[in-house]
């Protein structure tokens, strides 16, 4: 479809990578973004609404295609309340969404069509919880709900453990997705990220990438929404065969079973443990930070790959890819993934001439570019080699400032390839 108006819904660094992409599509003539933010300020018309008012928005506006980027829209039932309108939307309805949005569904679910993953327990009261990780050792904390990357915790003692439960199930400081837990074993191997678009029968692989979820250098501290990622991720024939028919092929075999009509990306956190491929978790949209590393290298119309997509005609090709490779370096704001700082003014961004900056959680006030979330800006760089890609991402962020800035400086080095 040529004169296409699409509007990207969210606000953060995939969301703002995902409009860059759509804006390079000749059959894009305008794109909205709703919230938005710094960024997507520059690349399309802000719409300041709320994301459950979309349907009727996207109606109002004559919008063709709608491209939801977060994952709580699509539990809400965004696509179908679309759909009912007559309005195309790329992702997943609200059952298809269960994938992410419970993880007790998703566990289930991989039990019933086999699709190798931890083995795991279904808990829905503190004490029982508590008795079986007595009883059993350390097992990964995992709230059933979306939690906005926070519900999810691999505990390093018994008391974190405890704690972790009594906040998730007693102090509900998760809200209703702590009050059932999943608690699984904890695997040990390289973790990656395996991306399909799909039209829920056929699919087409993305780059695959690695997340550095770990706050610090070395993969220590707290766990955040990332910190960074590199792509493609190079994993060998036999392996990527052994991820098609353990785990994608049965995955999309198990959605049509359930009669569940899927049409969009769906995410697979991977940990390889001895060559072989397990399942951590699903994500029913793109990941992040690992958009922000792998939209650069799509040399494709990803736009129109994904109307297609929605309209039952994935391309029988799959999207253009180059031969480069990717590395993302989040900058976060002072606190992060704690309580942070906000409204630090951001400078030197037009002084970054190699590479492209995504922006996260900015604003523009009195105009001035200012921070306004936890992480805040994502460095790109790409290159004949990831160590060339990194070095032209460290070299970028020289001329990026605010006031305490924070990042890692291991992003895409071998020795936390595990990141």
């Amino acid at each position: 479809m040529r004169d296409m108006k699409a509007i990207v819904i969210g606000s953060g660094g995939r969301e703002d990578a995902l409009s860059y992409k759509v804006l390079q599509s000749p059959q894009l003539t305008r794109l909205y973004c709703l919230p938005g933010n710094g960024g997507m300020a520059r690349r399309g018309e802000i719409i300041n609404r709320k994301i459950e008012e979309v349907p009727i928005i996207a109606k109002e506006l004559g919008i063709d295609f709608v491209i939801v980027g977060p994952e709580a829209p699509l539990w809400d039932g965004i696509v179908e309340k679309c759909e009912a309108l007559g309005i195309p939307a790329f992702g997943p309805d609200s059952k298809g969404a269960q994938l992410e949005g419970s993880k007790v569904f998703a566990k289930r679910f991989m039990k019933k069509y086999d699709i190798p993953t931890a083995n795991f327990e279904v808990f829905s009261e503190y004490e029982k919880a508590l008795d079986y990780i007595k009883e059993n050792g350390l097992k990964v904390i995992k709230a059933d709900g979306l939690a906005a990357g926070k519900g999810v915790v691999i505990p390093e003692s018994f008391e974190e453990a405890r704690d972790t439960l009594y906040k998730f199930m007693v102090e509900k400081t998760l809200r209703k997705s702590g009050e059932q837990v999943v608690l699984e074993d904890i695997l040990s191997g390289r973790e990656v990220s395996c991306f399909i678009i799909t039209d829920g029968k056929d699919y087409r692989f993305l780059p695959i990438a690695q997340d550095y979820k770990r706050i610090y250098e070395g993969n220590k501290g707290p766990n955040t929404g990332g910190m960074g990622s590199i792509a493609p991720v190079e994993l060998g024939e036999s392996l990527i065969k052994k991820i098609k028919s353990k785990i994608i092929e049965p995955t999309l075999e198990g959605l049509q079973r359930e009669n569940i009509t899927y049409k969009g990306v769906i995410y697979f956190g991977l940990i390889l443990v001895k060559d072989e491929p397990y399942v951590l978790e699903y994500n029913v949209r793109f990941g992040d930070p690992e958009t922000q590393a792998i939209i650069p290298i799509i040399d494709g119309d990803l736009l129109q790959f994904m109307y297609e997509t929605v309209h039952s005609k994935l391309p029988s090709s799959g999207l253009s890819i180059t031969h480069k490779y990717s590395c993302c370096v989040v900058l976060a704001s002072s606190g992060y993934p704690g309580p942070y700082e906000t409204g630090k003014e951001i400078t030197g961004l037009d002084n970054v001439t190699e590479g492209v900056v995504f922006h996260a959680g900015t604003k523009w006030e009195n105009n001035k570019l200012l921070t306004n979330g936890g992480r805040v800006l994502d460095v790109v760089g790409q290159g004949e080699t990831l160590k060339i890609a990194k070095e032209k991402a460290y070299k970028a962020i020289k001329y990026i400032h605010f006031e305490n800035m924070l990042y890692r400086r291991d992003i895409g080095e071998d020795s936390n390839i595990n990141g």
